[in-house]
């Protein structure tokens, strides 16, 4: 016999990671806030910097659109509820606006001060009701290289415990 706690979909996710740009060997620092639109797709507004010890500092501003292939939710009549501790597996598509802040000319004739740079890229995230971590890598299709973002969300709005069914019938 298994038990598991269920709870109403997932509320709104706020995010902090840290990021490693693989081909620039650069590390940074992000903030993201992860709302949900059902329980597949979610919008992801973020924050992104690469600070001025790596060779190219940076802020970045993007959104992205999140789909999970593999979900934590289950379906439970007419409703979807979440099972926390399910691992979920998603794909992202984004655009993120680039500013580069010690910005030089270089042989990548694509690479501007101001860069508008589609993304896409495939991560999981697993843990608890409150707090979980995610693991991420994208792909920036105009500069052709990839990153990896490993963070933790927090879900401040969801509820602490599942609710008790309170049976009208007593014995």
């Amino acid at each position: 016999m298994t038990s598991c706690a269920l709870f109403a979909q997932d509320k709104a996710a706020v995010g902090f990671s840290g990021i490693y740009n693989f081909p620039l060997h650069s590390i940074g620092g992000g903030f993201r806030i992860q709302l949900p639109v059902n329980h597949r797709i979610s919008l992801v507004p973020k924050l992104k910097y690469m600070p001025a010890f790596n060779t190219i500092q940076e802020v970045y501003g993007g959104l992205s659109l999140q789909y999970n292939i593999l979900n934590n939710t289950v379906a439970r009549g007419t409703k979807n509820l979440v099972v926390p501790n399910r691992p979920v597996v998603y794909v992202s598509a984004g655009v993120d606006y680039n500013k580069w802040l010690n910005y030089e000319a270089t042989l990548n004739s694509k690479a501007k001060a101001q860069n508008l740079l589609p993304e896409a890229g495939i991560g999981v995230s697993a843990g608890l009701n409150f707090v979980r971590v995610f693991a991420e890598v994208k792909y920036n299709m105009l500069w052709q290289e990839s990153y990896g973002e490993i963070g933790f969300l927090l879900f401040p709005f969801n509820a602490p415990s599942p609710r008790k069914n309170n049976c009208p019938y007593r014995l």
